[in-house]
């Protein structure tokens, strides 16, 4: 008689927590989702957003109250890949400062981490002040219960002047009922006590990404972190702004893809065939080193 047959243990994908934007959710990466196979995508809520409930108020909203999620949902001490864009890099990057040793990888797509912004020369000492004005401008809404004149400067500050005025009801409805979790998020951002010089402590292989016609605070967050991570890749995709996810998914989700094939556990051989065939896809939107 053969030998019994027995199973083959199936093979274990690496997984990829991916944290969204502020007024976003899990939805958003529902794309880049669907190009990972033999990865295992982990899309996050926030609080207040998608399935999340909103914050409890007990005490500060901060950046390692948020982070917490990421503990939550992958609480068996396996490395994994981690992904954040905007409010969503601020959150992963903190994770990051904290727990490095749980990562593979991370990337950043423009983290708003602005409390870095501290630490910046005194060339860019406004920018923190720009980004101070936006914050003021949703505070007043949600203070004064015109939610939507808050969120119509959120908006157009991101997405560029006129994108409000594009959007539909329903859509500036639906922004409008995020003003207090953003306003949240702005104070999370800005009032981290986290020094700039902190984050060289996380020696993780990352890749930040930034649009060239991002919002100057956006790319001088990126530059900064880019001089400051020990083991950072700065990439920028060209005439994009700072929805890049959204406005220019190819170019994004192509380079993403790549770092997370270079730094995963899968063998060698098919790491770098997979690595190839992305190149091969092309990627003309994005430059090296964050000069178009």
């Amino acid at each position: 008689m053969g030998r019994p047959a027995t199973l083959a243990t199936p093979p274990r994908f690496d997984r990829v927590v991916l944290i969204p934007c502020s007024a976003g959710s899990a939805r958003q990466w529902k794309a880049l989702a669907e190009q990972l196979p033999g990865f295992d995508p982990l899309p996050l809520d926030l609080w207040g957003h998608g399935t999340q409930d909103r914050w409890h108020g007990a005490g500060p909203l901060s950046l390692a109250e948020e982070a917490a999620a990421i503990h939550e949902a992958c609480p068996d001490g396996t490395p994994f890949h981690l992904v954040g864009h905007s409010y969503g890099g601020g959150v992963a990057l903190r994770f990051a400062l904290s727990h490095p040793q749980r990562l593979r990888s991370l990337t950043l797509i423009e983290p708003s981490s602005f409390h870095i912004l501290k630490d910046a020369q005194a060339t860019d000492a406004h920018l923190l002040e720009e980004i101070r004005a936006v914050a003021a401008a949703v505070n007043h809404g949600v203070t004064c219960g015109d939610y939507a004149s808050g969120m119509q400067t959120f908006i157009d500050y991101w997405g560029g002047a006129g994108s409000w005025a594009s959007l539909s009801a329903d859509k500036k409805a639906q922004f409008a009922h995020f003003a207090v979790h953003v306003g949240h998020h702005f104070w999370s951002l800005i009032e981290e006590q986290t020094p700039l010089q902190a984050y060289a402590a996380i020696d993780v292989p990352t890749l930040v990404l930034c649009g060239t016609c991002s919002p100057a605070p956006s790319r001088a967050i990126t530059r900064l972190l880019a001089e400051t991570l020990p083991r950072i890749r700065h990439r920028t995709i060209r005439d994009a702004g700072h929805m890049s996810p959204i406005t220019h998914p190819a170019e994004v989700n192509t380079l993403v893809l790549e770092h997370l094939l270079m730094t995963s556990a899968t063998p060698a051989g098919c790491r770098q065939r997979a690595v190839v065939a992305v190149r091969s896809a092309g990627r003309s939107g994005s430059c090296d080193d964050g000069h178009p």
